[in-house]
């Protein structure tokens, strides 16, 4: 009687395609929970054999792993039985032949076995019916450095934190990064531009000084094309502070 393999779920949602000029391309991003380490590793294996103890196997899996990177070391390509990893140099040689820091580089390649290719028949994917919204970009936090207060209230004049997702600022041609984040009074509407340069501008954290924000509530607006560090968007995304900005 033929054995009749169990077929796995790979849930996943779609987020916007950045590489491809098609308006409304989107790509599958497999939802997935947090990382496993070798401790959640050495308990699965606790629970289905008993007999050895978790403390052993991370031990085992420590000194399997320091053993790799050892073979490594020495040039020697590794085959774990689930990846294959190949010791590499990059770079262009001419008539010079000796290895030059900047231009050279020694690497790991990297690529899975067949123990791999054949787990994969057992999978499909299954859309959960979800979208993130955005990129998965967003404004999360906003932090007074004057005050320290995180629900939204701000000095004008003084630095303030944002932290988030996929907010640095990239801007479009002939903009400067400045004119790309914007203060929209709630109540005059108003559009207020900042003034001085970033301070940070990074993907997680934006750090820069408010300009002279009169009494008010403020939406805070992120515009950029900033998609990841190799790929910007195809066209400018506006990410909007769900947090207020309020000056007394």
């Amino acid at each position: 009687m033929a054995t009749v393999k169990k077929i796995y779920e790979w849930l996943f949602y779609l987020i916007e395609n950045t590489v491809t000029k098609e308006e409304g391309d989107k790509i599958a991003k497999v939802k997935s929970k947090k990382t496993k380490s070798i401790e959640d590793i050495a308990e699965q294996i606790v629970q289905q054999r008993t007999e050895y103890r978790k403390d052993t196997i991370v031990n085992v899996m420590k000194l399997v792993n320091s053993t790799k990177l050892e073979f490594l070391l020495q040039g020697e390509k590794v085959n774990d039985g689930i990846s294959i990893l190949e010791p590499a140099i990059t770079g262009i040689f001419t008539d010079d032949t000796n290895f030059v820091e900047g231009v050279h580089n020694c690497i790991i390649n990297s690529h899975v076995t067949n123990e791999i290719h054949a787990m994969l028949a057992q999978v499909k994917g299954t859309y959960n019916g979800l979208s993130m919204e955005n990129g998965g970009a967003s404004i999360d936090g906003i932090t007074d450095s004057a005050t320290g207060a995180v629900n939204g209230e701000v000095t004008p004049g003084k630095a303030i934190t944002i932290t988030g997702n996929k907010i640095r600022v990239v801007p479009e041609e002939d903009e400067t990064p400045e004119s790309c984040i914007t203060y929209t009074n709630t109540e005059t509407q108003q559009v207020i531009t900042q003034e001085d340069p970033l301070i940070i501008n990074d993907p997680s954290k934006i750090v820069l000084q408010l300009p002279g924000l009169t009494k008010g509530l403020y939406l805070l607006t992120v515009k950029t094309l900033y998609s990841n560090s190799a790929v910007s968007l195809k066209a400018p995304r506006y990410i909007t502070s769900k947090i207020k900005l309020e000056v007394k």
